[in-house]
């Protein structure tokens, strides 16, 4: 059984690598994002929730992404899939020491 249909996997996931790899990180990004609810469940709470998910899930990758353009002009083989899911990964690592240290 397949989680996410062909034709999507085919433009969210990079090629030759595991499929469930990238969907865990995404997975436990949506996870890590809830432990802003430690705070309260009320409208803060989950406010705090929506900007832990867009840092990592949307602002801190597409950012990596962005500085890595011109080295996809320079080399063509780059895929920017990965570069945004590196972005992904250092968001998360951002994010568990920041749940670790500020509090």
């Amino acid at each position: 059984m397949r989680i996410v249909p062909a034709s999507i996997a085919k433009i969210i996931y990079p090629k030759d690598l595991p499929n469930g790899l990238f969907t865990s990180l995404i997975v436990a990004c949506l996870l890590m994002g809830l432990a802003s609810l430690r705070h309260g469940t009320d409208l803060q709470g989950w406010l705090n929730v929506i900007e832990n998910w867009l840092l990592m899930l949307l602002i801190l990758p597409t950012a990596t992404a962005t500085v890595a353009l011109p080295f996809k002009y320079r080399d063509p083989s780059l895929e920017l899939k990965l570069v945004y899911y590196l972005g992904m990964f250092v968001a998360f690592l951002f994010t568990l020491a920041k749940l670790r240290y500020w509090r």
